[in-house]
């Protein structure tokens, strides 16, 4: 069968491009759809000597590319699929890729409290150590001035004596309000002990100072253990009066026993 093709007038090029892109889709369905059909040369009814040598059948589908068995639709379907798994493969990875942002956003934000958290304790530690040193300073600073109220008051081992103008017998003797008689007996008494030398130590015990006080006798006075000499005289009245009620009394225990 013969097609024969009406010429029409040639177009210009820019007209049959336009044209050709106007129809590119109805020419590649056109195309598709034709890929079934076959071009056959039909040989004629002479002899085979004399026929026409058979041209080979070749289907427009194979030479699109295209399976024959194969209806368009399927085709068509098939390419339809793709798609459908290209897009749904980008929007898995889209999802993935978000995903994993806020799970790094998360991430972020969770180092940052977590620093922030760190350092507003080191703030509330640093401010609770100010809070309790200012605290130790006043207490510190309470009891230095509560000691220098103690020494101010009067009263006997109380105060730090300062030194008077003469030796230490006369601030003794200041100290029993001028009693001679009580005087006399404790320069008699200390006299023998020490000499009325605050430095004086015993080699074979702990006894020391001007009224020759073991460690232990130290403790029961008040007054810590002293080269002062004004107050191991201060110390040595305490233990006098509570032990033996006057200095006199000290002597006459130190006469009968050697000690006092």
């Amino acid at each position: 069968m013969n097609l024969r093709l009406t010429r029409a007038a040639r177009p210009t090029t820019g007209d049959r491009r336009s044209a050709l892109q106007a129809r590119r889709p109805a020419l590649l369905l056109a195309v598709a759809a034709a890929g079934a059909l076959m071009v056959n040369v039909v040989t004629t009814d002479e002899p085979a000597a004399q026929a026409e040598p058979e041209l080979a059948s070749v289907s427009v589908a194979e030479q699109l590319g295209i399976s024959e068995q194969a209806p368009v639709e399927d085709h068509a379907v098939a390419a339809v699929d793709s798609l459908g798994e290209l897009a749904a493969s980008r929007s898995e990875r889209q999802a993935e890729q978000d995903a994993a942002l806020r799970a790094q956003a998360a991430a972020d934000q969770a180092e940052l409290d977590r620093r922030a958290a760190e350092e507003a304790a080191r703030v509330a530690a640093e401010q609770e150590a100010a809070r309790v040193a200012a605290e130790q300073e006043a207490a510190r600073a309470a009891e230095a001035a509560e000691a220098a109220a103690s020494s101010a008051r009067p009263g006997r081992g109380t105060s730090a004596p300062v030194a008077p103008a003469g030796s230490y017998q006369d601030y003794a003797m200041s100290k029993l309000g001028g009693s001679s008689s009580e005087f006399g007996c404790l320069e008699k008494l200390w006299g023998k002990e020490s000499g009325w030398n605050p430095n004086a130590q015993n080699p074979s015990s702990t006894a020391y100072g001007i009224a020759q006080f073991l460690d232990s006798t130290w403790k029961g006075t008040g007054i810590a253990k002293t080269s002062d000499g004004y107050r191991q005289i201060d110390a040595g009245l305490i233990y006098i009066e509570n032990r033996f009620g006057s200095p006199c009394g000290a002597w006459s225990h130190s006469q009968a026993k050697g000690w006092y």
